[in-house]
């Protein structure tokens, strides 16, 4: 009769635990989600690229609902990503605070020395690959990467490249050409790719670097004439525009990674939690016509243990050309 009683008994608790759960919510409170606003950093400027895949997710994720609290976009600028990062890092174990993150946040930390890098924080997936490219004026003698290069070679140093910032990827894909091609070009540093753009159309640059949406309205306008493309396959938006590899330079690839970053010790299941939420964003149609498509990006969603991989082979990288170039030591 105890054994029975005993039975009886243990069959109730389990009961009792099984409607406290789905009253409380118990059960669910082992998986990480949001309780308050969520905090979307972007370490860059508004309008500029990484603004841009922020305000699209977040606007994407919110209408979905699949985060059950708002998805607040916070522009967090200075540094060369420096800023935000910091920003990010004092939220340590605040799965409800994400940010951007993208090459330039690997490559500042290493000509800058500022003390936040991809390793102090929580690398949650990767979203996209965007494009680069290089730019003459459409009026420009030359017509073809192998004429820009056979110029490089005639005068060494004297050929200027102009892009956004110091240590940047613009100036990592300039040393990149230099290197495989054997030339030397002269750097020029600018505060932003519009500056880029004026002092060229200006002739006061001989070149420069672009992403496709920083381009594309002086090349349909005949203004601009694009040598090449950084990336292993011709960009959507310019296919008649071919690749380094296609010039004859196999060496020089390069794009830039766009992902998602959380700040130290958060839980695995946050981090789960938020990979699977832009796993769904990288799936939607919205995704793929309003960013990918209209901004020239190829789509490439990485998370986990290939992620950590795919960083640590991009941070050596970006180290062996910055030595090259001399903007680190």
């Amino acid at each position: 009769m105890k054994r029975k009683e005993l039975l009886l008994c243990r069959v109730f608790l389990v009961a009792v635990f099984v409607c406290l759960s789905i009253v409380t919510g118990y059960a669910a409170d082992s998986a990480f989600k949001p309780q308050n606003d969520v905090q979307f950093i972007c370490p860059f400027g508004p309008g500029g690229g990484s603004d841009i895949y922020a305000r699209i997710a977040a606007d994407i994720i919110q209408k979905n609902d699949w985060v059950g609290q708002p998805v607040m976009v916070v522009n967090k600028s200075g540094g060369g990503g420096a800023v935000g990062d910091a920003y990010t890092f004092s939220r340590k174990g605040n799965a409800e605070v994400i940010t951007t993150y993208v090459s330039a946040q690997i490559t500042s930390p290493l000509v800058n020395k500022s003390p936040v890098t991809y390793h102090n924080l929580t690398p949650i997936c990767n979203l996209a690959m965007d494009e680069y490219t290089i730019g003459v004026l459409a009026s420009s003698p030359y017509k073809t990467l192998k004429d820009f290069i056979e110029a490089a070679k005639e005068k060494p140093g004297a050929i200027t490249i102009g892009g956004s910032g110091k240590g940047t990827e613009d100036e990592l894909v300039t040393g990149l050409l230099a290197k495989y091609a054997g030339v030397k070009f002269q750097y020029v540093s600018f505060n932003s790719t519009a500056e880029v753009m004026s002092a060229m159309l200006g002739g006061h640059l001989v070149a420069g670097i672009y992403n496709p949406n920083e381009c594309d309205s002086q090349y349909e306008a005949g203004q601009l004439n694009i040598l090449a493309a950084f990336g292993p396959e011709r960009i959507s938006m310019f296919p008649d525009v071919q690749t380094c590899a296609e010039a004859g330079y196999p060496d020089v690839v390069f794009q830039q990674f766009r992902g998602v970053f959380a700040p130290p010790e958060i839980s695995e299941d946050a981090v789960k939690f938020w990979a699977d939420v832009f796993e769904k964003v990288v799936g939607t149609e919205r995704w793929q016509t309003e960013y990918i498509k209209k901004n020239g990006l190829t789509s490439r969603y990485i998370a986990g243990k290939d992620f950590f991989d795919f960083l640590d082979s991009e941070a050596q990288k970006y180290e062996v050309i910055l030595r090259d170039v001399g903007a680190i030591k």
